[in-house]
């Protein structure tokens, strides 16, 4: 049996954890997401909770859209445990198809906006879904799917503007209006016994940028535990940081774990208003900054590096952006600079993955700053440093993989019985979930990503860590985004290879041969990437993570054509 090592047995981050952080809240053991968007519909009303391009929906408007969405549902023949796909993009429908499905005992899986047919059906099948919900825009993609791909009872077609979608309706599918015009009044509450600690309420798919996606069970407990866990956060950004009520712009894809716990699901029992956005559209954010002054901003690196380069955004006042939060991805020291100066407010950062509903760690901007790190472990969390070959613990300051316990942590992956077997292991009477990514503790808690498992490069026996090159080359003037990865070596193991970005202005002067030589001068001999090759376009996910898997593979594939 493993024994915890004396960091995590008394959890010493106790000791600088922010304010407003504490080790422990209490969760609510028997509530279910429904009980809590009620809760929201109820303690705030009137107040606006969603503006889409002007229109407004209130707590109580939404809470009885969603009800008679759920009634519909029923009346459709969905039951407590099948599986809805949501095809959306970030809209009212999506949050009344989203809060609807769940609270008829049914499990969401959310689809990414960007998938194309064949992604699209394997999640489908994957998951066992057997109704989609999808927007009318994406239904010729839905068409380049056969039958026996798409094993669904029904579809149901949303126009997100409330017009009739111009689809034709048959015994497969049923347009959103038809549905809506049935139930005109809510009626009485539904009476769903749900499970919060056994009931799936989300299967939330991986990127999949190494295999197959695959999709992690996130019960009602699990997800509703993230929430409360934030919420302690966001309490205290409300009444001590920001002083105020929340307002956000909402542009992270609900689709994604990201934005559905942290600004979906986190929405009703903050009572917070967003503005929200389906796509990042730069000129729209400009436009709502400048209006509506929202002080909440959460996002991904490339968002944020964007903007601060997008010519009609440097001349915008950016006094409200009081909180804003970088999640998904690595915050490059720079960067957090750059928007620190530009707004006058620090930036927060956090980590997550999906397998953790997501959040695990937070560094709001209130708090002690070291660059480079993600912050603490959010409340009733536990975090440790494993080291895969000992199977063991590994000592304060040692780097191995980023181990978690806590309520957040998924019960498994769907179907996946021999993937969880890897996935988890117990030690100290917890259930401990292997994230795939190098960490390291310091003496005050603070948690240091160093990368992915996966990611890692081995150079002549060297372990060369991608974010650390990364972090460097950020530093140049002339870098506006960069990707790190090794390439297979027959004699030093693995090449390191960049692909960089050059800001516009630097495109006509600067190479691949000046960013090399100021790499030889800014780190050790063999950290360096040998290879540079300035591109166009970094490819990334929908959320804006670069994809570094996506680069290596293609670049193998030029190679081997050679």
């Amino acid at each position: 049996m493993v024994e915890l090592p004396d960091y995590i047995k008394n959890r010493y981050w106790k000791d600088y954890l922010p304010p407003g952080i504490t080790l422990e809240i209490d969760i609510p053991q028997d509530k279910s997401l429904i009980d809590l968007f009620k809760i929201g519909s109820i303690e705030h009303g009137e107040k606006v909770c969603l503006d889409f391009y002007g229109r407004e929906f209130t707590f109580s408007e939404l809470d009885n859209l969603t009800r008679r969405f759920a009634k519909a549902l029923i009346d459709l023949g969905v039951k407590k445990g099948d599986v809805v796909a949501l095809w959306l993009p970030n809209c009212p429908h999506f949050s009344i198809s989203y809060f609807g499905v769940i609270s008829v005992g049914a499990t969401v899986t959310a689809i990414s906006p960007l998938f194309i047919a064949r992604e699209m059906s394997y999640q489908i099948q994957d998951s066992g879904a057997k109704y989609l919900i999808i927007i009318d825009k994406f239904m010729k993609q839905y068409k380049r799917a056969t039958k026996t791909e798409l094993p669904l009872e029904k579809v149901i077609v949303v126009n997100v503007e409330g017009n009739k979608p111009d689809v034709p309706e048959d015994d497969m599918i049923i347009h959103y209006n038809t549905l809506m015009e049935k139930f005109p009044e809510p009626g009485p509450e539904l009476e769903i016994e749900i499970k919060p600690k056994e009931d799936i309420a989300v299967i939330q798919y991986t990127g999949g940028t190494t295999g197959l996606p695959k999709g992690a069970s996130l019960s009602h407990y699990n997800i509703l535990a993230n929430i409360y866990q934030i919420k302690q956060i966001s309490d205290y950004m409300k009444d001590e940081y920001i002083k105020e009520d929340l307002v956000a712009i909402s542009v992270l894809p609900w689709y994604h774990i990201y934005g559905q716990t942290c600004e979906l699901a986190q929405g009703p029992i903050a009572g917070s208003k967003a503005y929200v956005l389906p796509t990042f559209d730069m000129n729209t954010i400009i436009e709502i900054i400048k209006e509506h002054k929202p002080n909440t901003f959460l996002g991904v690196t490339t968002m944020f590096i964007n903007l601060l380069n997008f010519p009609a955004f440097k001349k915008v006042d950016l006094s409200s952006l009081k909180y804003s939060n970088v999640g998904a991805g690595a915050l490059p020291v720079e960067l957090a600079k750059a928007w620190e100066e530009r707004t006058g407010f620090a930036m927060g950062e956090g980590y997550g993955l999906s397998e953790a509903s997501p959040v695990v760690t937070n560094a709001p901007p209130w708090a002690k700053k070291k660059f480079g790190s993600c912050g603490h472990p959010i409340a009733n969390t536990l975090v440790g440093i494993w080291d895969n070959d000992k199977q063991d613990f590994l000592p304060l300051g040692e780097a191995g993989e980023l181990v978690v316990a806590g309520p957040q942590v998924m019960l498994g992956y769907y179907n996946r019985p021999e993937e969880n077997k890897t996935t988890f292991f117990e030690a100290g009477g917890h259930r401990w979930l292997r994230t795939g990514d190098f960490a390291k503790l310091d003496e005050e808690g603070y948690i240091f990503l160093l990368d992915r498992v996966k990611d890692l490069i081995k150079y002549k026996g060297h372990s060369v860590y991608p974010r650390e090159i990364e972090e460097i080359l950020y530093e140049h003037p002339a870098v506006l985004e960069c990707a790190v990865f090794g390439i297979d070596d027959p004699v030093k193991g693995e090449e390191i290879m960049a692909h960089i970005i050059l800001r516009p202005e630097y495109s006509n002067e600067v190479t691949g041969q000046d960013i090399l030589e100021f790499a030889k001068e800014n780190m050790a001999a063999y950290k360096y990437p040998r290879q540079i090759k300035i591109v166009r376009s970094l490819p990334k996910s929908a959320v804006g993570k670069i994809l570094r898997r996506v680069i290596r593979d293609k670049e193998i594939e030029i190679i081997t054509k050679k």
